[in-house]
């Protein structure tokens, strides 16, 4: 806990800050260098500074309450852009599924062509003419995979 002598102490302190605080003097020198200060300096341009006055509770309370509800503004905003966006990435889920569901079907390809049964007409056939019908070599039967 702080003695009563140091809180008078930090009271006197801060009390004579803020007096001092309202004049503020702004000096050039020769080499054109600027300096605050606020005791006016000798020798150089010294420029007095209005200080303004610290603001009043009544307007600290209005800005605070001006904060307030531009925080809840942008909350509301953030709130409907999400909204927004969802709908937006919903909506193109949406529009690649039934895209998706459109696209034709590829065909099936087969590498390799089925077996075709070898059909041999029975001995003996003959062509009109009369002439024996050879038969054909026997093609080699693909082996069972």
């Amino acid at each position: 806990m702080m003695s009563p002598r140091a809180f008078l102490l930090l009271f006197a302190t801060l009390a004579s800050a803020s007096a001092v605080a309202d004049e503020l003097y702004k000096s050039v020198d020769s080499a054109g260098n600027v300096t605050y200060s606020s005791t006016p300096p000798k020798g150089s341009k010294v420029e007095k500074l209005e200080v303004a006055p610290p603001p009043s509770e009544a307007e600290v309370r209005e800005a605070e309450e001006r904060l307030k509800k531009n925080e809840a503004q942008a909350n509301e905003l953030e709130a409907q852009r999400r909204e927004k966006e969802a709908a937006e990435a919903e909506r193109e889920a949406e529009e690649a599924r039934l895209r998706e569901a459109q696209k034709p079907v590829e065909p099936v390809v087969i590498e390799t062509p089925a077996p075709q049964p070898d059909y041999y007409p029975p001995p003996g056939t003959r062509y009109p003419s009369g002439v024996p019908i050879p038969l054909p070599a026997p093609r080699p039967r693909p082996s069972p995979r």
